[in-house]
């Protein structure tokens, strides 16, 4: 945000082994059935992982949500529904 503002958090759940190299179309597909509701967030946070996913950062402004692999390479960037 403006300032460099960032906002983090403590971690909640177990660390998990990222796969060092990323696979973006699996990784789209773990992420559909998810926002179908067919997996919880910690099954979602493990398919990430396996999938080479590191992080994901939000932004506000833009509305969007980018998902990064462990290089720093966005795999994925996804517009926030403002519905």
């Amino acid at each position: 945000g403006s300032d460099n503002f960032a906002l983090t958090a403590a971690p909640v759940y177990p660390p998990l082994e990222i796969a060092d190299e990323s696979n973006a179309e699996k990784f789209k597909n773990y992420l559909k059935i998810h926002q179908q509701g067919q997996t919880d967030y910690p099954t979602f946070c493990r398919h990430s992982a396996e999938t080479g996913v590191e992080k994901w950062t939000l932004d506000f402004e833009k509305m969007t949500c980018t998902y990064f692999d462990k290089k720093g390479l966005e795999i994925l960037v996804e517009q926030i529904p403002t519905v």
